[in-house]
This record gives structure tokens, C-alpha cells and sequence, in this order.
């Protein structure tokens, strides 16, 4: 990181306003957008700036940015970026890195998001986490922080995975596992979802509580009435806006 660098955080995500203040106090020249939206304005902000970084949030902004208004040494720092969104920069030759990629910042982020995940099951339920069965789906980074902050708060798990290496990596762990397979119906209980696809079929008035921490689509593959299905992104930037933007902060500093 360079003092004659120019930083631009996009989003309305409080860690970007905390990074960009982090940067000054580095004294590094960083400005803030507070917006989630490409267009008119942030072109303008663009152009009025000329920012040699460009960092978005963690989830991918609506609209785009004319590749025109970014010099050829511009670097675009991304979270989740579909390869739509991300082909015209990559035609245009802007370097396109993403911190999603610095694994350090992912685990860092994953332990955030399970604790801000008990944090949302307390105040949305009034109900403690003790002796209760949760079911978490997926064993990466953030199904595997959640599985290990509900143990330790003295619930029961069970590690929902497709993979056979997951199954037997939770099992080491102690927890119960159960396989998914194209026919899995989930009937009763509190299932954590961190899986980004649709792989879950629910029955039409289940006994259950889904709480879907993983990005779009979700994981129904039909409706569900709020009362029972409760998406929850970007958890660090809303609960600990402080330590998501520390590890953020870090993160780029390491790219």
C-alpha cells in the first residue's frame, strides 16, 4: 500500500466507512461512497476522485461502471462478483482482485458471522441455544464456525453435507452427520444453511425454523413464508462493524 494511492469504498456496508477511515489514518488518501449503486453518481464520484482502488462490498452492487472512466492501472477489489458483472473490466484490462480470495480474511469473517448468527437466533427466537438440536448445512468455513460456536454453547449439531470428505471431517469433529441427497426433505428444527444453492425442499407447513446465511439463490426450491425462512447476509458488517472493517482493513493491506 502506497501514500500516493487514492482508495475509494463503495457501499452502504458500515466496515466500508471504517476502512476508508482506517486508510487516513495510515495516511492514505481513501474517500467514501455510501452507496450500493453504480450509476450516475458514483461515475461522478469516480471522476471527480480518480481513485486508483476501487473496493466494493461484499455483496455485488446493482449496475455497473463505465470502463472508460478508469485509468488502465486502476484495481478493482471485489466480494461476490458475478462473471457478467466482471467481463467488461476484464476486456478492458482493469485488474480485477477479490478479497473473498485472502484466506485469512475469510476465516476471520466466517468466526464474525457465527457469532453475529447467535447474536440474530437469540433476539428473532427468545430462545436459548442450550440442549437444542440445530442442523447446520454445508462444512466450509462458515458452516464449520457455526457448528463449533452452537457446541459450545451447549447445542446439539448435526452437520448436513453432500461430500463425503465433509461428512467424515464433522464426524472427527464429534458431531452427528447426515448426508443430502436429491430427495432430502427437511421436516422439523432449527436448520443453519450456509450452502448457496437450492437444494432444500421444505413441506408446506413444517415444524421448522431455516436460517439461510448463504448468498443468492438461497437454498429453497419453492417459497416459505417468512415465518419460517429468515435470510441473514452480511451479518459481520451489521453487528461488528468495527472488527469486520479491522479484518477487511487487514485484508487489503496483505493484497
Amino acid at each position: 500500500m502506497k501514500t500516493e494511492d487514492k482508495w475509494l469504498f463503495i457501499g452502504d456496508d458500515a466496515r466500508m466507512a471504517l476502512c476508508s477511515e482506517h486508510f487516513l489514518k495510515k495516511g492514505v488518501n481513501s474517500q467514501h461512497f455510501a452507496h450500493s449503486l453504480g450509476g450516475e453518481k458514483l461515475e461522478h464520484k469516480i471522476i471527480e476522485f480518480s481513485p486508483s482502488h476501487l473496493v466494493f462490498p461484499v455483496h455485488q452492487i446493482q449496475g455497473s461502471i463505465r470502463t472508460e472512466l478508469l485509468a488502465k492501472d486502476t484495481t478493482l477489489i471485489t466480494g461476490k462478483a458475478d462473471a457478467i458483472w466482471l467481463e467488461p473490466f476484464l476486456t478492458a484490462g482493469i485488474r480485477v482482485e477479490s478479497y473473498l480470495n485472502e484466506e485469512r480474511f475469510i476465516w476471520r469473517n466466517a468466526v464474525l458471522t457465527a457469532e453475529a448468527f447467535v447474536h440474530e437466533y437469540y433476539e428473532r427466537t427468545k430462545k436459548s441455544i442450550a440442549n437444542k438440536h440445530f442442523y447446520v448445512a454445508g462444512f466450509g468455513r462458515v458452516g464449520k464456525m457455526v457448528a463449533y460456536t452452537l457446541q459450545q454453547l451447549g447445542g446439539r449439531v448435526t452437520v448436513l453435507a453432500r461430500a463425503a470428505s465433509q461428512l467424515g471431517e464433522a464426524e472427527a469433529f464429534g458431531y452427528e452427520v447426515e448426508k443430502i441427497t436429491s430427495t432430502f426433505v427437511f421436516k422439523e428444527g432449527s436448520l443453519v444453511n450456509t450452502i448457496p444453492s437450492k437444494w432444500l425442499a421444505v413441506e408446506s407447513h413444517p415444524k421448522l425454523h431455516i436460517f439461510d446465511l448463504a448468498s443468492s439463490p438461497g437454498c429453497l426450491r419453492a417459497p416459505l413464508s417468512s415465518e419460517y425462512y429468515t435470510v441473514l447476509l452480511a451479518l459481520p458488517g451489521k453487528h461488528f462493524p468495527v472488527d469486520a472493517a479491522s479484518a477487511l482493513a487487514d485484508a487489503l493491506e496483505r493484497m
